[in-house]
This record gives C-alpha cells, sequence and structure tokens, in this order.
C-alpha cells in the first residue's frame, strides 16, 4: 500500500519547468535591434498557420523579448511571464511592483524589467531561469523602454529623469533629470546617448556621467523609440514629421511631414525608413532622397511601427488587423483580424510571427 501510494504521489507531483540557464542569443535592444531592423532578413508563408495561444496577462502592452528559446513578456497586472518558444507553454510568472509598460530586454541569464508604479516604479534583474530577482532598483515610473550595453542599462522615468544602473548589480552611476516625461527609449551609441522628452526637446548626454551635451528643439514629440545606424538618429513626431538627425551634434539632415501622427517607432531597413501614422498610412522613405517618399493608405490606425520583413512589410493595427504588404505594389498580401487591439509591432524570428494582442494573448505563427 506505501509503495502504491509513493508511485502515485510521483504520477502527481507538479511538473516544475525552468527557463534555460542562459540565452544564446539574447534580446538587448527594444524590438531587438537598434535600427529595428530585427526582421528584415525573414520571409513569412503566403498563409501562417498558428502554431501556438497563450494567455499571458490582463493586457500586454509592452514589446516582448524573444530569445533563442524563449518569450518574455511583460502585463498589465503585475507580472513577468516566460513562455517556451516551442510550444508556448509557460515555464515561470513572477510578480513586479507595477504595471510593466516597458518592453523587456534579455541578455545572457537575465530578463530586464521596469515597472509603472507610482511612486514606486522599479527596474528589475530576473534570473532567466526561475524569474528569481537578482536586483531591484528604485527609479520611479517608467514606461520608455530600456537600453542596454555590454555594463550599463539605462532608463528613462515618466517624470524625466534618465538613470543609468550597473548591468549586473543594479547600482547606480549617474542621474541626469531632464524636466518632463519621457516615453521613447534612450538610443545608445558609443559616442553618447539620446533622450526624448514630452517637451519637444531631444537631449545628447554622455554616456559616462549623463551631462547634457546638447539639445534639439523638435516639431512635435516623440513618443516611439527612433532607430539609429550609429551615426544617424530616425524619428518621427506626433505633429506629423519624420527627422534623420546626424550624431552627435544634433544637426537636422532632413525633415519630411507626413500629415499625421507618428506614434510607434519608425524601422530602419537597408537604406529605407519605414513609419506609420495613426491615421492608417505606411511610408517609405529613402533615406538619400527623402523627396521620393511613397505612401499608401491602409485604413488602419496604427500606435505601432512596422515591421520590414525580406518579402513585404508587416503592420498591426489598433482595430486588431495584421497586414502584410507587399514591398514592391503595396498591395495586401496576407491580412487577418484578432478581436483585441495590437499595440506592439510583430516580430518575426526564424520564420516565426509572434503577435502579442492588448487582451494578454500572445501567439506565434509559422
Amino acid at each position: 500500500m506505501a509503495a502504491l501510494c509513493t508511485v502515485n504521489a510521483i504520477a502527481c507531483a507538479p511538473v516544475v519547468r525552468v527557463g534555460p540557464d542562459r540565452d544564446a542569443t539574447g534580446w538587448h535592444s527594444e524590438l531587438g535591434s537598434p535600427r529595428h531592423d530585427a526582421s528584415s532578413s525573414e520571409s513569412l508563408a503566403a498563409d501562417p498557420q498558428s502554431v501556438w495561444r497563450a494567455a499571458a496577462g490582463r493586457a500586454v502592452r509592452a514589446e516582448p523579448a524573444i530569445g533563442s528559446r524563449v518569450v518574455a513578456v511583460g502585463t498589465s497586472d503585475r507580472s513577468v511571464v516566460l513562455l517556451d518558444r516551442v510550444d508556448g507553454v509557460r515555464i515561470w510568472r513572477r510578480h513586479v511592483p507595477g504595471t510593466v509598460a516597458a518592453g523587456l530586454l534579455i541578455d545572457g541569464d537575465a530578463v530586464f524589467v521596469a515597472t509603472q508604479a507610482v511612486p514606486d516604479g522599479r527596474v528589475l534583474a530576473l534570473r532567466l531561469k526561475t524569474g528569481v530577482p537578482l536586483w531591484s532598483v528604485h527609479t520611479g515610473g517608467v514606461s520608455a523602454g530600456l537600453a542596454l550595453t555590454d555594463s550599463t542599462i539605462v532608463a528613462a522615468t515618466d517624470r524625466g529623469s534618465v538613470v543609468a544602473l550597473d548591468r549586473r548589480t543594479g547600482e547606480q552611476r549617474w542621474e541626469r533629470n531632464l524636466g518632463r516625461g519621457i516615453r521613447a527609449a534612450p538610443v545608445i551609441v558609443p559616442t553618447g546617448i539620446a533622450v526624448a522628452t514630452i517637451g519637444d526637446t531631444l537631449y545628447w548626454l554622455d554616456s559616462r556621467t549623463g551631462a547634457i551635451r546638447t539639445r534639439l528643439a523638435t516639431p512635435g514629440t516623440i513618443v516611439g523609440s527612433p532607430a539609429t545606424d550609429g551615426s544617424r538618429l530616425f524619428a518621427g513626431t506626433t505633429a506629423g514629421h519624420l527627422l534623420a538627425i546626424i550624431l552627435p551634434d544634433l544637426t537636422v539632415l532632413w525633415d519630411r511631414s507626413v500629415g499625421d501622427a507618428v506614434y510607434g517607432a519608425p524601422a530602419l531597413s537597408g537604406d529605407t525608413l519605414y513609419a506609420t501614422t495613426d491615421r492608417g498610412t505606411l511610408w517609405r522613405v529613402p533615406l538619400a532622397a527623402p523627396e521620393h517618399a511613397r505612401s499608401v493608405a491602409l485604413g488602419v490606425p496604427f500606435t505601432a511601427g512596422p515591421t520590414p520583413l525580406a518579402n513585404g512589410v508587416l503592420v498591426a493595427g489598433v482595430t486588431g488587423d495584421i497586414l502584410l504588404i507587399d514591398a514592391t505594389t503595396d498591395s495586401i498580401r496576407w491580412r487577418t483580424r484578432r478581436r483585441a487591439p495590437i499595440e506592439v509591432a510583430p516580430i518575426v524570428k526564424d520564420r516565426e510571427l509572434f503577435l502579442v494582442t492588448g487582451n494578454g494573448i500572445v501567439e506565434a505563427y509559422r
């Protein structure tokens, strides 16, 4: 009888899942790369089919981090969830102090997350394997994506402070108050850090000290994270402008009017800048000839930026529509719809589409 109970106890024991010790590729930047072109060499099948579907939480409004074997998602009900990329099964769920409104990052053995709680917003490093906190630092609420280097993580707060933390310990290296809130992720390049505030100002900071080196008044607010090729910054504004800005002196190389507000992050792919507007237009702007920009009206309002692919451009709107636009003809090659708004740009990695909806559902298609 005892032996039978022992066997039954073993059979009924819950399966404990853990993540990998480290991630081989990581997710080191919002949208996967400083250019926002992580999917530009990928192709999507003509009629993608669902591989898995997972409920992460009440709502997801922050970009996920997609590792080589896992997907990390932050939720509005104060959690970070790690999913298996193969089947979407939850590996762990960790409560955090506040809503997650900023995109997550994965580096080595850690998932980095910022929370929006007022006044107790924090930046945390969670162990990739288990979700157990490695460190947690009070910064104030953070809505903007995090920025990461080999040794430093930079957070920009809703109150206008930029904080540099040691990547391994969370120890503060410096803090700079810019006076107005920040919604776009800081952009780090070897020569410094670019930070845009809701005061319609772009700042250039010294990466070692946080000192302000120069600033630029922008035509409207930058809320979508700018893209960069290392020597230039590309940003959209709420007043309907696409800007190319030379670093580090913040000289405007060109200013292209697109008529409507740009809320999502633009994407730089090859020699072209891609952007979407809140009234449903997809723009393609040649970097060397912005006057030859072309647009296609899709009739879907966008708050998320576009995702350039090798075989087109993927866009997703607040109506729940997902469209693949042909790069040559501007025709719609594929279209589907979800019942919830989509506020996060879709990502294609290893020919697999990862989609996050506003009601907390994460989906994978192939």
